[in-house]
């Protein structure tokens, strides 16, 4: 999908979303604290990240038709998906519009698949977090409100993109993470008097986990992204953990003993067995191997650079050529059977022991670098990874900086 950009600035990131606020201070004095709202009066923010001349209806079609991504709610009421299914398998845009005249906010889910920006601004915020992200679309008609009062169970970040909202905060009454995972209902009578927080079109919203709100448009049609900010827990850590032990250790394999669950001699000794095996926890490497099954999450989850001009860029290097590691893209180095491995994306390439503080090199890069910079290789392998690299989409070829040497 092309997408036309509104002119020079910076790339979508992060530091862009809060800025004048400081991803620094934001981490120190907001995060999982506090509500945070960057007031901007700029309407032409987030041109960069869709059209500035697109319509709300324009907009909604570049999300629509896979009908997996479209949820209708009201309040209370969330419409069944499958509604939109005509009989041929199409989608039923006429239904839809008619729901949304009455009140329905549409929510499209996971849109970072289908534009490359928001792809990028996702990605770049999963590289500096280490955390999983996913953009959904919300479109809310005049005057009305999408869902009731609820928590979410991440944290999220609010793009005010089209019209105004305004979000009602709940100070006080926030979820625990275990009422969230067990589902718990909201006592809505009971909550406090909100905080009322108004979104104007370039407006930024940041809701730690936890924090109950709803919102509800004004005189016009609202749309506005929720980047949800998905970090892994403790639980999620030692699962990773665990299941990393369980190659190797069999005691996370002990099976229970017979009449585990009705025989009240047996069931004291469980927490024998349980201590045992969460003990295997302690020795050295077995975190390390949950850390590192997280990070093969985020290295699957990123996108290299297009494809089109790889090939022309790989033709004619040498030791002077510039490149720059494509960017956003978080990449990590790896021990394999005869030697290491970069691993990024989908892909991991493979190379002997000796190019092992190029592949850290690269991997670690944020700035543009010469093919000759490549540590620890021959001028010939230097060429050699950097084409294969530029040919995968991990490396971007610049041009020579002005005034170089030929």
């Amino acid at each position: 999908m092309q997408q036309r950009f509104s002119g020079a600035g910076p790339e979508p990131s992060l530091a862009w979303l809060l800025d004048p606020l400081t991803v620094e201070s934001f981490l120190a004095e907001v995060w999982g604290a506090t509500h945070y709202h960057v007031s901007r009066h700029r309407p032409e923010y987030f041109d960069r990240l869709l059209d500035g001349s697109a319509s709300v209806d324009e907009l909604a079609g570049l999300f629509r038709p896979d009908l997996s991504l479209t949820c209708m709610v009201r309040k209370d009421d969330t419409k069944d998906r499958h509604i939109y299914r005509l009989a041929g398998g199409s989608f039923d845009a006429v239904a839809l519009g008619k729901d949304f005249g009455d009140g329905y906010t549409v929510v499209l889910e996971s849109i970072q698949r289908y534009v490359r920006t928001l792809a990028s601004l996702a990605h770049s915020i999963e590289v500096e977090f280490n955390f999983a992200t996913q953009v959904n679309a919300y479109f809310t008609p005049p005057g009305s409100q999408g869902f009731t009062p609820h928590a979410d169970d991440h944290d999220v970040l609010i793009l005010q993109i089209r019209g105004s909202k305004i979000w009602h905060l709940y100070d006080g009454a926030d979820r625990a993470p275990h009422d969230m995972y067990r589902k718990e209902p909201i006592a809505i009578a009971s909550l406090p008097s909100p905080t009322d927080v108004h979104m104007e079109v370039g407006d930024v919203l940041y809701l730690p986990r936890g924090r109950v709100h709803a919102a509800e448009a004004t005189s016009e049609v609202s749309v506005h992204l929720a980047v949800g900010l998905h970090a892994p827990t403790l639980l999620t850590l030692i699962t990773r953990a665990l299941d990393s032990l369980s190659h190797s250790d069999d005691r996370v394999h002990t099976q229970l003993p017979p009449r585990y669950l009705n025989d009240p001699d047996v069931r004291p000794r469980l927490g024998a067995l349980a201590r045992d095996a969460i003990e295997a926890l302690e020795e050295p490497g077995v975190i390390a191997e949950g850390l590192s099954s997280l990070s093969d999450d985020l290295v699957k989850r990123g996108q290299c650079a297009p494809v089109g001009q790889a090939i022309s860029d790989a033709i004619g290097i040498d030791g002077r050529t510039r490149v720059m590691k494509y960017q956003p893209l978080y990449s990590r180095v790896t021990d394999t059977p005869d030697g290491v491995a970069l691993n990024f994306a989908q892909l991991e390439i493979k190379a002997a022991p000796d190019h092992e503080d190029a592949l850290q090199f690269l991997s670690k890069s944020t700035e543009p670098f010469r093919v000759c910079d490549l540590p620890g290789l021959s001028a010939e392998q230097q060429t050699e990874l950097a084409r294969s690299l530029i040919m995968a989409g991990f490396l971007v070829r610049l041009p020579d900086a002005p005034g170089s040497a030929p």
